[in-house]
């Protein structure tokens, strides 16, 4: 069964049930109370009633009744005797305007005296004692007027639970607020966390039946920074391993160039020098991953003027440029000062602008812009490639994952190393492609927003 939205809250659960708990509780009391006042006030009566016609019946003669000196309603509220004489003829009534009938049994017996909705007595008839003028003796009092005063008496039992009810719900809420309002702290701290750092979360001021959870959700992050931890040292192990003979089999690759001859030897040759090239360029953003997944080393943050760093990540670049014969262009209208690490800010811009060198047709251009958008600073790297497709942007920055539509070669890091080291610096990286007034794309833009 399909749980209704307003239940879905711990808040409402535990608000809609004590509303209910109240309900059950304020008609079980009424209950109870009105059958055990009942039961008490009509024994009492009962015994008041038998004992005014014991008092009564000692009598010989036919003695005067003088009739009650109050009005109608609180007549109904007395006891109203009547003597009858053995001819069954009514000789003496406290209340003679009532016509309530002779009753021969003896006993207790209710009888409804006239057509209203109070109209109901209760009435003990007995016998006079042998000798006397009274034959019956009727006491009787009004049971819808027992009924009124029981209801009365019983609502003024229940409106203490009545007002407790709001009371009760108020001290729940503001103990489940008080709850959630460390759940939401603890969920901010999670949130907050960094993906491959993660830390415990403190459990001290959570309910004792959340401490399991919390518990539970910390020996994941033990085993999930360990996990980490191990795959952060194979890949350091591996680049390590496999620098020495990427090296040394690049050197023997650029010796054997000179032997080579013209025409097919040359075609394969080149297919050679292309795949050492691209494992070595993959060796090296190994070694760069796992540096920066390294957070017990700590780099050196300093000044850094943005336009100097930029200018020495083109000019590094430049041979790339030279060789496909892209023209690269710097244009820097805004001085902007950064508090990083050189070394991480220089492998952001060199996988950005390195990318943009390799995945742009030779002798296209290639743009490097630092200005002000919307009162921040931004860097813009700008291409007129193919562009990206949109279903792929999302994943752009995953590791090893390179879109289906791209020839260049590439080891598919490039982007999951700028993501790192933005996360790490709280640079914002957005990829976006470039469109023609037709909205054909037209290249591709990476804009990076500096804190």
């Amino acid at each position: 069964m399909k749980r209704l939205p307003f239940m879905r809250s711990l808040r409402n659960k535990l608000l809609s049930t004590l509303f209910i708990i109240h309900l059950l509780v304020i008609g079980g009391v009424t209950w109870y109370f009105f059958s055990c006042y009942g039961d008490m006030i009509g024994s009492m009566k009962d015994d008041q009633l038998t004992k005014i016609a014991d008092a009564w019946a000692v009598n010989k003669r036919l003695p005067v009744l003088m009739p009650l000196l109050v009005n109608a309603d609180k007549v109904k509220s007395a006891y109203v005797v009547q003597l009858w004489d053995a001819n069954g003829k009514l000789r003496a009534s406290s209340w003679p305007e009532l016509n309530a009938p002779l009753v021969t049994q003896k006993g207790w017996h209710n009888v409804y005296v006239g057509h209203c909705h109070d109209c109901e007595w209760r009435i003990y008839t007995r016998p006079g004692e042998p000798g006397s003028d009274i034959r019956t003796i009727q006491v009787m009092h009004n049971l819808s007027y027992m009924k009124s005063v029981m209801v009365s008496r019983t609502l003024s039992a229940i409106i203490p639970l009545i007002l407790m009810m709001p009371l009760s719900m108020l001290v729940i809420w503001l103990v489940v607020r008080k709850i959630t309002r460390d759940l939401r702290v603890a969920a901010r701290e999670i949130a907050a966390q960094e993906t491959l750092n993660p830390h415990t979360v403190a459990s001290h001021d959570l309910p004792d039946e959340l401490q399991p959870l919390i518990a539970a959700y910390n020996s994941l992050l033990h085993k999930l920074h360990a996990a980490w931890s191990s795959q952060r040292q194979f890949l350091e192990d591996a680049a390590h391993e496999l620098r020495t003979p990427v090296t040394a089999v690049t050197l023997q690759v650029e010796n054997l160039r000179q032997h080579i001859q013209p025409g097919d030897a040359s075609r394969q040759f080149d297919q050679l020098e292309a795949g050492v090239t691209r494992t070595r360029h993959l060796v090296t953003q190994l070694l760069n991953i796992s540096r920066q997944e390294d957070h017990s080393v700590v780099a050196t943050v300093e000044n850094i003027d943005l336009e100097g760093l930029l200018k020495e990540s083109i000019e590094q670049l430049m041979v790339v440029a030279d060789k496909r014969g892209i023209d690269i262009g710097f244009n820097g209208s805004t001085q902007y000062q950064i508090q990083a690490s050189r070394s991480e800010l220089r492998s952001l811009f060199d996988n950005l602008i390195g990318n943009a060198m390799l995945h742009t047709p030779e002798g296209s251009l290639v743009d490097v812009l630092l200005h002000r958008v919307a009162g921040k600073t931004v860097v813009d790297v700008i291409d007129n490639g193919q562009g990206m497709e949109e279903a792929f942007i999302d994943r752009a920055f995953d590791r090893f994952t390179r879109s289906s539509d791209v020839k260049a070669q590439g080891s598919g890091l490039g982007l999951s190393i700028v993501k790192s080291v933005a996360n790490k610096h709280s640079i914002q990286v957005a990829i976006s492609n470039c469109l023609n007034p037709q909205g054909v794309i037209c290249g591709l833009q990476v804009r990076v927003t500096l804190p």
